[in-house]
């Protein structure tokens, strides 16, 4: 049976034509097929033309996933899903700067952390950035935007001086050496879990942090750095960890030369914890060696190096927070001290 064909043109979001070849088996076949081609080309030329919020958000994580460390990825993923739960399906072009104040403010009555909205405003722009860049709109309408003001911080909570203490006095116990390692390094939880021996130059006493475990349904996947912002960060190998260390092969946390899983990691941690009292999760002990890099003197800069912060605002949060708990803790010492001779 012969089949009929004919040849039509479909224009292109850049302009630019295709042709493509219809079949059918009757006049009345072909010209069904023709109409939904061209149907469908057009509503594709429209999608293209005037993309949906969603549209651009999709397109922007796609291509931002290699730009950024894992962390920073995945850390705004959450605020993408938010954004496009509220503006998903609407035309990008149509969207307000008053419609996202509106957004911005209904997330401070939440109850929502300054630093959580902040994050979502971050996201939002580099969105609205990426469709300037296409083409689609011509400014960013979350520039004007602002947090609310009475939107509630997070509280940063540094450990106790008791807990550092216990840490450095208990590195011999099964799992104390990592938390020896997270208080004079500063590696994220996932750098530490990944580092080898062989990552440890004990010459030229530096630490190579140049990949991360992170957990994928509780199993470890090694993620290596090397295309992220981040990067590869090369730190000190201060002399305190470099007396406990070892020369051996191999991850330097492992069982049965394994990577730990998430569970036996939650395990071994919990352990730790019990045996020495400590009530402190690794993220805090990051925030112990920030504390070690401020009372060094070292400026936001090089601290920011070191703990591989993908903006140095983060660190100057830190150290902000460092001033202030010190001031808090000065008044307190004083107050307690005027009731006692009062």
């Amino acid at each position: 049976m012969k089949y009929l064909q004919k040849k039509i043109k479909i224009q292109k979001s850049d302009g630019s034509i295709v042709r493509k070849t219809i079949y059918g088996h009757s006049e009345e076949e072909l010209e069904s097929k023709i109409r939904i081609a061209m149907e469908k080309a057009e509503k594709e030329l429209e999608r293209k033309l005037n993309p949906t919020f969603s549209d651009i958000a999709d397109e922007w994580n796609e291509s931002h996933e290699n730009e950024v460390s894992h962390y920073t990825y995945n850390g705004y993923q959450a605020p993408l899903n938010n954004l496009k739960d509220e503006f998903g399906e609407r035309l990008i072009k149509d969207i307000t700067p008053l419609e996202l104040q509106r957004f911005i403010n209904r997330l401070g009555k939440k109850g929502y952390a300054k630093h959580t909205i902040a994050i979502r405003k971050i996201v939002a722009s580099q969105i609205f950035d990426h469709a300037v860049i296409k083409g689609v709109i011509q400014i960013n309408p979350i520039t004007t935007v602002k947090i609310p003001k009475n939107a509630p911080k997070k509280a940063r909570e540094l450990p106790d001086d008791k807990d550092i203490e216990k840490v450095k006095q208990s590195v011999d116990l099964q799992f104390g050496l990592f938390a020896y390692l997270v208080l004079y390094t500063g590696c994220r939880r996932g750098e530490a879990l990944a580092l080898k021996y062989e990552d440890i130059d004990f010459e030229d006493n530096t630490v190579s942090i140049n990949k991360v475990v992170v957990f994928e349904y509780g199993k470890p996947k090694i993620y290596h750095r090397a295309k992220s912002k981040d990067g590869v960060r090369t730190i000190p190998l201060l002399t305190p960890l470099k007396n406990v260390l070892t020369k051996k092969k191999g991850y330097i946390f492992n069982i049965n030369s394994q990577l730990l899983t998430l569970s036996q990691f939650n395990i071994l941690w919990r352990k730790y914890k019990k045996e020495t009292g400590v009530n402190l999760s690794p993220h805090q002990l990051r925030h112990a060696f920030a504390t070690i890099c401020f009372d060094a003197g070292l400026t936001p800069k090089d601290a920011s190096q070191i703990l591989g912060h993908s903006k140095i605002e983060l660190t100057l949060d830190v150290y902000t927070h460092i001033k202030q708990s010190r001031t808090q803790e000065t008044a307190s010492k004083l107050n307690e001290y005027l009731n006692n001779i009062s």
